[in-house]
């Protein structure tokens, strides 16, 4: 199994969502969370915290204790597929200034209903959706 970490990252009351580019991936420039592969050694919080470094150039932020949410699915590459496990956490910036990877394209700060209809993939807003109630109990 594949897996990967990543961020949702808030400040205020809007989520940062980022665009990837279109020669990375098969879903030219989706819009998703921060996130990526965990590396030998790693617990998943410092792969999430890593990528959003990377992927953001944020690293002033504060981690919300107890949210971790996972989604799977499968990662498809020609006739073969590929089980992938993503966990989140979520997190509170102290900026907004973002400096985006050469994965990237745009990145948007967005309220929570823009957010939502900005991600491309139903699982991302399903994260999405769990950051917001989280947040508002």
């Amino acid at each position: 199994m594949d897996k990967s970490c990543g961020i949702v990252l808030f400040h205020s009351d809007e989520f940062l969502l980022i665009q990837h580019s279109e020669k990375s991936d098969n879903a030219i420039g989706h819009w998703d969370f921060p996130k990526g592969h965990v590396e030998i050694g790693e617990t998943e919080i410092e792969t999430a915290t890593r990528e959003l470094g990377e992927e953001t150039g944020i690293s002033e932020f504060h981690l919300i204790d107890n949210f971790r949410y996972k989604i799977t699915y499968e990662v498809r590459k020609g006739n073969h597929a590929t089980p992938k496990e993503v966990i989140f956490f979520l997190a509170e910036s102290h900026t907004k200034n973002v400096i985006l990877s050469s994965e990237h394209q745009n990145y948007r700060w967005l309220k929570f209903d823009s957010a939502h209809s900005k991600l491309t993939y139903n699982n991302a807003k399903e994260v999405l959706s769990a950051a917001e109630l989280f947040l508002k109990k």
